[in-house]
């Protein structure tokens, strides 16, 4: 009989044990790492940013230069990588990654800022940005009617600067950087305002831009549930969080700027697996073949 007792007791511990291991593989959102581009794609993880710092990390970096160098690494120590979905696609079709997008958060925030709608029918400089790059791929598919003679600068922040010195009457721009410079060139004397949508031109709901990258087998439900709940039901709380955490740690404007571009932001979690067509049509853009392997399981 005691043999038995002893027998049973083992058992229980052993499945205590294999149920205690698949908590742990089922969920770790409360220890992740997360490396995310500032601005725009940032204000996914706003609502679970003190939650995340707790036991993990969350770093928002400039440029795309580390995110790529991160997703191309063997042992990188990120558990998730938020990166414009075609640049993370392409290194898992050339098989340089072990990461696999899990989401899509943005659906675009690119704009014509002009003095007025007739400015596209003038002649002059139309002034772009990104060049090589997605900015171009979008003005090139959607092909806005204008009379403007196309030209691209380095940066976002160039083409401000010619809106703001008048020297261009017409340039793109991306939010919450729109809705700065429109407020920049009212104290100026400068009347400036949205005069075309590229996300709209593009399609209904955008096109799929910044994507969350996952290492493969990893699960965050938990976490991927509350960024859903957040972009997708009116970003409740969202000027409190900015305040918390400091506009500056994101590299945004204004809290009230953020808070009064938020919808032309676009930021918006859908799982990959309900978008994949949107991804399939946008990779086609930059010669991607998708495949549903490219996704998280």
């Amino acid at each position: 009989m005691k043999k038995i007792i002893k027998y049973l007791l083992c058992l229980m511990m052993i499945f205590t044990m294999i149920g205690c291991s698949n908590t742990e593989t089922k969920d770790k959102s409360n220890t992740v790492k997360i490396l995310c581009p500032a601005g725009a794609p940032s204000l996914a993880f706003v609502s679970e940013y003190e939650n995340i710092s707790k036991k993990g990390k969350i770093d928002f970096v400039d440029g795309s230069d580390q995110l790529v160098a991160e997703l191309s690494k063997n042992s990188s120590d990120y558990d998730i990588i938020v990166a414009p979905i075609n640049l993370g696609a392409k290194l898992i079709a050339s098989e340089q990654t072990d990461y696999r997008i899990q989401g899509v958060i943005t659906w675009g925030n690119l704009y014509y800022i002009g003095t007025s709608n007739e400015a596209l029918n003038q002649t002059g400089e139309l002034g772009l940005f990104g060049e090589g790059a997605v900015p171009q791929k979008i003005v090139d598919t959607v092909k806005i009617n204008t009379s403007l003679t196309p030209k691209y600068y380095q940066s976002a922040t160039l083409v401000q600067q010619q809106l703001l010195s008048g020297n261009i009457q017409v340039g793109m721009l991306a939010e919450p950087l729109a809705s700065a410079t429109i407020a920049k060139a009212k104290q100026a004397g400068i009347e400036l305002s949205i005069i075309a949508d590229l996300q709209k031109e593009y399609g209904k709901d955008g096109y799929p831009q910044a994507a969350i990258f996952v290492k493969e087998n990893n699960s965050y439900d938990e976490l991927f549930e509350a960024i859903d709940q957040f972009t997708n039901n009116d970003y409740n709380g969202l000027k409190d969080y900015l305040e918390k955490i400091g506009i500056e740690t994101l590299s945004l404007p204004s809290v009230e700027i953020t808070v009064k571009s938020i919808d032309r932001q676009n930021v918006h979690y859908k799982k990959a697996s309900e978008c994949s067509e949107q991804i399939k049509d946008f990779l086609k853009l930059f010669n991607i073949d998708y495949n549903k392997n490219m996704l998280s399981s």
